[in-house]
């Protein structure tokens, strides 16, 4: 027992290291894991011109339960990366879509919604891997209860208006 003082007195500056850096690599892994899922997936749209200089901010409390929102003074986009996660179990790709739509928001200046998603259709019918993103929004609305929004109308209505808005875009 006399060993066991002086060798714990020895060890326990290492343990000590050994647990920092766990801790250390632990956060690293855990913040990795957060940007990436939030990050959209294959990075297809980005941001450019003025909007590329528009704050992202990952903040679920702002955006009151959806997948984003955005606020033009100034021009914020805030994502809710548990609501994302879970678009992206039931419909992988369609995260990707409400973050262009509310670059539409700021692009356009306006809080209407139709119009938010006739802008993000556009930009996506133009840009790499876009189809495949286009094609999974379209679905996802298209599978959710038929349930009217004033803001949006019905989700089969919200499908059908961002399908036709890039089918005008390739034209």
């Amino acid at each position: 027992m006399r060993f066991a003082t002086p060798l714990r007195a020895a060890v326990a500056p290492t343990i000590a290291a050994t647990m920092s850096i766990r801790r250390f690599f632990a956060a690293s892994g855990a913040a990795l894991l957060l940007s990436a899922a939030t990050a959209p997936a294959d990075a297809q749209w980005v941001p450019s011109g003025p909007l590329a200089d528009v704050l992202v901010v990952r903040d679920c409390t702002q955006t009151g339960g959806d997948v984003a929102v955005s606020r033009l003074d100034p021009p914020t986009v805030y994502l809710c990366p548990t609501v994302v996660q879970l678009v992206r179990r039931s419909d992988p790709g369609a995260e990707h879509f409400y973050f262009v739509h509310e670059f539409g928001h700021i692009a356009l200046a306006t809080a209407d919604e139709a119009a938010a998603d006739c802008w993000a259709a556009q930009a996506l019918a133009h840009a790499p891997h876009g189809e495949r993103y286009l094609r999974v929004a379209i679905e996802h609305f298209r599978r959710r209860p038929d349930v009217p929004s004033a803001r949006y109308g019905t989700p089969r209505q919200r499908a059908e208006r961002i399908r036709r808005c890039a089918d005008d875009a390739r034209r």
